[in-house]
């Protein structure tokens, strides 16, 4: 049951990463048993967020225009 705990954790944590550079996250949940731990304003339409799963997070992909996954990738070219 200590194992389940850990990698829902390490699930959250990657998910933490990889989203911190969205613009439409505005808060995820540290508790790794919550159902919906991502704050989203892009599925409400306004400035009031919904909970969401990570993999509905994760699905629309918003997190890969952010700033910080673009600012890792290296340029083309060269």
């Amino acid at each position: 049951m200590e194992e389940l705990v850990r990698l829902k954790q390490t699930m959250l944590d990657i998910t933490h990463e990889l989203i911190a550079g969205c613009r439409f996250c505005t808060h995820i949940s540290a508790n790794p048993e919550d159902k919906t731990p991502v704050h989203c304003v892009k599925y409400s339409g306004c400035s009031i967020p919904v909970q969401v799963n990570a993999a509905t997070c994760l699905s629309c992909q918003e997190y890969k225009r952010g700033g910080k996954l673009q600012e890792r990738q290296p340029e083309a070219g060269g």
